[in-house]
């Protein structure tokens, strides 16, 4: 159903809020206030086991492209480095404010990629992909502005008049590197702490492209409150939040699952297979909107014909739903693409047929169900720029 009120919202942001519940149907309006068990009040309606929130006319905005901070959990924060010493790294956060005073602690072992200048437009999302970090597996790796990257170990100067790093390299003396001659810093993967919550968590999404894991998430009085992974407090405005959504309750993403089988034919001799939260190419989920603007999806899988994908359900999910259009930039069309539920075709208008710059909403009633099969397949143009990307496909329960 959210992915049904996403294709319908109007096109203007006024403020107001669109909430999807687990059970019954989605709210929009003023959100007044969430609760830690997610407890939505929208206008006077409460809506228990709020699955997402989404600001009414405004699309979802792409992963930053500036200086920011990569953790180890998959946040990403615009901001800028502004210190720290051999435990943790301080970091101003954009959407708090640059102002060092302002600065978050971050430990390095929260730390995946600090970028201090702004990232090459080939960078891809993934940064275990950075081809300037191949065969890396217990160095930091350091990237300079210049191009030219250096291994080693990398440490933060404390005492210095400006930010700076000490970079003791694989070859070579220890030397200190003022932060403005690097580009970015890779952390060594092998120190990672990757600190996922045990208990239901909340990733959000600013308007700047801020994408943060937070626990403890209240709203009231027009804010938003919670608690980092790595233990800071936040706060901002409502009029910053453009989405939220609740992991670990009721939901589960496809790309969070394996499917029973997956089943791959080449055309012409090759084959893209589908991907988790990223579309067949390693690229970001994106769909065009029909305004002409596109809507990024951290969550959803990526598929190119022909593709079957097959879900044991097990009888446990109520619904599966997602937002399914072929990608705006390897996606021409038209493609075939089915569903079927235990064996069942299930008839979804314009899916049959998918073509480019359409989205077509997926809510289909799962109740008992034991199998979901998802398959792409080649239309007239066979596999070529067929890309189909399904954004927040999620089961139920």
């Amino acid at each position: 159903m959210f992915a049904l009120v996403l294709a319908l919202l109007p096109a203007t942001d006024d403020g107001r809020f669109v909430v999807v519940p687990a059970a019954g149907e989605p709210v929009t309006g003023r959100l007044a206030t969430l609760t830690p068990d997610f407890t939505a009040r929208v206008g006077a309606t409460d809506l228990k086991d709020a699955l997402s929130v989404r600001r009414v006319g405004r699309p979802v905005p792409p992963l930053p492209t500036g200086p920011q901070l990569v953790t180890a959990n998959g946040d990403r924060i615009p901001g800028a480095f502004v210190g720290g010493d051999r435990d943790a790294l301080r970091f101003a956060a954009a959407f708090v404010g640059t102002d060092s005073e302002k600065a978050w602690l971050v430990p390095l072992s929260a730390a995946a990629v600090l970028w201090t200048a702004d990232t090459p437009a080939d960078t891809p999302p993934d940064p275990a992909r950075y081809a300037w970090t191949a065969g890396n597996k217990n160095r930091d790796v350091v990237r300079f502005r210049n191009g030219d990257t250096a291994r080693g170990v990398i440490g933060i100067v404390s005492d210095a008049a400006s930010p700076t790093f000490r970079l003791r390299p694989d070859q070579g003396e220890p030397r200190d590197v003022p932060a403005a001659d690097v580009g970015a810093v890779v952390f060594n993967p092998l120190l990672a702490r990757p600190r996922k919550p045990k208990g239901p968590f909340v990733r959000v999404v600013l308007t700047d492209g801020t994408r943060l894991a937070l626990v403890n998430t209240t709203v009231a009085n027009g804010g938003l409150k919670g608690e980092t992974t790595f233990g800071q407090k936040v706060e901002f405005p409502l009029t910053e939040l453009v989405a939220l959504d609740v992991f670990q309750t009721k939901a589960v993403y496809l790309s969070d699952i394996k499917p029973a089988k997956a089943d791959h034919v080449a055309f012409l001799g090759v084959t893209w297979p589908w991907q988790a939260d990223r579309t067949a190419r390693g690229l970001p989920l994106r769909l065009a909107l029909a305004d002409g603007g596109e809507s990024t999806f951290d969550k959803g899988i990526g598929t190119h014909p022909k593709t079957t994908l097959t879900y044991d359900l097990g009888g446990k999910y109520k619904r599966f739903e997602a937002l399914v259009g072929l990608d705006p930039e390897r996606g021409r069309g038209p493609v075939v693409v089915r569903v079927r539920v235990d064996g069942k075709e299930q008839a979804v208008p314009g899916l049959a047929e998918l073509l480019a710059g359409k989205q077509v909403p997926v809510r289909l009633d799962v109740t008992g169900a034991k199998e979901l099969v998802l398959e792409i397949d080649f239309g007239p143009g066979g596999g070529v720029r067929g890309d189909v990307n399904w954004g927040d496909a999620r089961l139920v329960e």
